[in-house]
């Protein structure tokens, strides 16, 4: 929706207004300007680090790969947040992901 124009804070609304709402669009949203006191409004300062995101997804990756089961969504989560890291983004929330994923490709490698 915003990389085709629509307003960040009118496309919160309609999702926290349907089937789409969720923790992070309603009270974690990590569009910058779209909520004033989470971390996307500060520049991602404050929150949950980037770091411990990939260190805690790491430790649930492990556990779950010892127990036999399969967390596809869980083992790409902590890859992204490992290539988080690897650009320093280390001490920046974890909602920074948004940032990163928006910027053209070329700057993601």
């Amino acid at each position: 929706g915003v990389q085709l124009g629509m307003d960040p804070a009118k496309l919160a609304g309609v999702l926290n207004t349907s089937t789409g709402r969720c923790w992070s669009s309603e009270m974690y949203n990590p569009v910058p300007g779209v909520l004033p006191n989470v971390p996307a409004s500060r520049g991602y300062v404050g929150g949950f680090g980037v770091g411990l995101m990939e260190k805690d997804l790491g430790l649930a990756v492990d556990i779950a790969q010892k127990m036999k089961c399969r967390v596809p969504l869980g083992s790409n989560a902590h890859q992204l947040y490992g290539m988080l890291s690897d650009h320093g983004y280390v001490g920046r929330d974890f909602s920074v992901v948004y940032e990163y994923l928006n910027k053209p490709s070329e700057t993601n490698k």
